[in-house]
């Protein structure tokens, strides 16, 4: 607001501009899962198209676009940031150096698409891109931290203060943004529009249209950028950026929400995210203000991480998480839970003071507090909190499997790849580039082999190198009865699968009956003709004793893991495997992974001290970028 004491009527004409610029200001809230509505139904954006909020506002833009982005993959965006550009906009994008090149192919036709259209782009360390060939080489002061930023500003440049916003969140612009769990915030305010776009212009090096890596500034070497705290239409609002600059002149993020839980939090405490490490001070805080039962904790964390934390004997996975006031759960989403989100008081607001809504792109990690560039909005609203508890009681929900996620829509008549093969039971379909989606046999129940190290199912080896056999580098369509969608249950389809095999056009869940590699399931709605046929397959199978059936004693029954395994090639597991420290049984069960690629990971270890990144994979002989993006998203360090 611009404030006027000089006179009677210039201070009334203020103070009606004042109430129309309130008006004018507001704070809106996506989701794209489907929320869970309590008795007061406050409308919430669930079930939405977060790709397509930030499109359309590129649509709109009439001056000016300013895109800071980890990774920027999806063409929807691209285009729409070419569209402007031809339209006379200004369009600037700042993004993260190891995202340039993670999914090779897709990286290079973004790239390229807006390097023809004249759009450069910076990334943290320094170098500027004008197509995939032609790049400006320079090097920063980078710590191998990560540009983690997913905000943009809209219309900044325009001379009136009424059009701009700022569009933030959690969501990546990729195929799998949309299918992880995922929030966008959008504000519309001047002042708030204008702190986004001093922080954006630290590291384009530059307030014109070129970046300048001379002056662009990334990580601990970014400016503290004031103020903090801000009115957007009635609604107080903190923002703050990480990380932690090197004279430590910036708010610690981490210091403000540890005060945030100790003066703040009266009711309950409640948590989406996409890791949240049990040893910072934020974890120490609300474990101890949930001490004594006077605040209910609850909290859903993607299982990769949850089930680290369980592993190692910390707090969120430990039994007094799930124990009396807490309830902490591994995530059951459609892909990755990817929030960042911290709700105080949202269950049971004070009555004397608004409920509190975390958001934007900051982990609750150390990584964020000390290293990445992150931001990290605080929102004092009954309102919003109500939305955001919405959308959180969705996630609890399906944690506890009182909820089904939703399933990515497929095709019936299309031709997926086979993204992955986990073992005979269950593979996967790449729906979108980057993200495979399990698929299960309707009408048969094939052997599994399991995560843990104690058992599987008697001929899960046999079964796991026919399916691979059978699926590996292929193509799939899949249908569910009736050729209608497929059925979705337990994060995954359960579908009528036809394969393309020698020419030939192959129905899979028979192949495997009448082969001997499963036995009829009557699990879920079938078509009745299957199930006749289905059945009459398997008896045959079993009365000439075809593979299962030659020891029809042992079906149904558990065996140790590393018997199934050994006669088989590699499984994916549900969990990440630390390629540092894992046997070469565990390795083994990585998908792509089989005894000899185990061995070598070993070998090169050994001789090398450990991996210390996750691309280091590439330089295990007969490992390549296909193979790598498969491994990515089931190991870590």
């Amino acid at each position: 607001m611009r404030i006027s004491i000089f006179i009677i009527s210039i201070l009334i004409s203020y103070l009606s501009q004042g109430v129309n610029a309130q008006q004018n200001e507001w704070i809106k809230a996506y989701f794209n899962m489907p929320a869970v509505y309590d008795s007061s139904k406050v409308a919430v954006h669930d079930n939405w198209d977060l790709i397509g909020t930030l499109e359309a506002l590129i649509d709109s833009a009439t001056t000016s676009v300013d895109l800071c982005i980890y990774d920027l993959e999806h063409p929807r965006i691209g285009n729409a940031l070419v569209r402007a550009k031809q339209r006379g906009v200004r369009v600037r994008v700042v993004t993260d150096d190891h995202n340039r090149t993670d999914s090779r192919l897709l990286d290079a036709d973004m790239w390229n698409l807006l390097g023809d259209a004249g759009i450069y782009s910076i990334d943290d360390d320094g170098d500027i891109y004008r197509s995939a060939s032609s790049i400006l080489d320079f090097d920063l002061v980078n710590n191998s931290a990560d540009m983690h930023n997913k905000f943009a500003v809209i219309d900044q440049e325009s001379p009136s203060p009424d059009d701009d916003i700022v569009w933030t969140g959690s969501t990546n612009l990729t195929y799998t943004g949309a299918y992880n769990t995922n929030n966008v915030l959008m504000i519309k305010d001047a002042d708030v529009a204008l702190l986004y776009e001093q922080e954006f212009e630290q590291m384009w090096g530059s307030s014109g249209t070129e970046s300048n890596p001379g002056k662009a500034r990334f990580h601990k070497d970014k400016d503290f950028v004031a103020p903090s705290v801000f009115d957007v239409g009635g609604t107080k609002i903190e923002i703050y950026f990480a990380p932690q600059n090197r004279d430590k002149s910036k708010p610690s993020i981490s210091n403000r929400l540890v005060e945030l839980i100790e003066t703040e939090a009266q009711n309950d405490i409640k948590f989406q995210a996409f890791s949240f490490t049990p040893t910072i001070p934020l974890a120490e805080a609300i474990w101890s203000a949930t001490a004594d039962s006077s605040i209910n904790l609850q909290g859903v964390i993607d299982p990769g991480f949850f089930s680290r934390y369980r592993n190692a004997a910390q707090i969120w996975g430990s039994k007094e998480a799930q124990t009396g006031n807490r309830m902490i759960m591994p995530a059951r989403e459609t892909r990755k839970l990817h929030h960042k989100v911290l709700l105080i008081d949202a269950e049971h607001p004070a009555e004397d003071d608004q409920a509190i809504v975390v958001t934007g792109s900051y982990n609750f990690s150390n990584n964020a507090e000390f290293n990445n560039d992150e931001n990290l909005i605080i929102i004092h609203s009954d309102e919003i909190a109500a939305q955001y508890l919405a959308d959180f009681k969705g996630a609890f929900g399906r944690a506890l499997g009182q909820i089904e996620a939703p399933a990515p829509p497929v095709d019936t008549d299309t031709w997926y790849e086979v993204y992955a093969i986990r073992d005979g039971r269950e593979f996967e379909i790449e729906v979108m580039p980057g993200f495979g989606f399990p698929v299960r046999l309707l009408g048969a129940r094939v052997p599994s082999i399991y995560a843990g190290t104690d058992s599987s199912d008697y001929y899960a080896g046999p079964a796991s190198e026919y399916l691979r056999n059978m699926l590996e580098g292929r193509k799939v369509k899949i249908s569910g009865p009736g050729n209608n969608q497929p059925l979705s249950k337990f994060g995954a389809y359960f579908a009528y699968v036809s394969v393309e095999f020698d020419g030939q056009i192959l129905p899979l869940n028979k192949s495997l009956l009448k082969s001997g590699y499963a036995t009829f399931s009557d699990f879920l709605p079938q078509h009745p003709d299957s199930v006749k046929l289905f059945k009459e397959i398997s008896k045959n199978a079993e009365n000439n004793g075809i593979g299962i059936w030659k020891r029809k004693a042992m079906v149904g029954k558990k065996v140790a893991r590393q018997t199934e395994v050994s006669k088989a090639d590699a499984v994916e597991v549900v969990y990440p495997i630390n390629i540092n420290t894992a046997d070469q049984a565990t390795l083994q069960l990585l998908p792509g992974i089989g005894e000899t690629y185990a061995k070598r990971i070993i070998e090169y270890r050994e001789q090398n001290g450990g991996f210390d990144t996750v691309e280091e994979l590439l330089n295990i002989r007969g490992i390549g970028d296909r193979r790598l993006e498969r491994l990515r998203p089931v190991v870590t360090l």
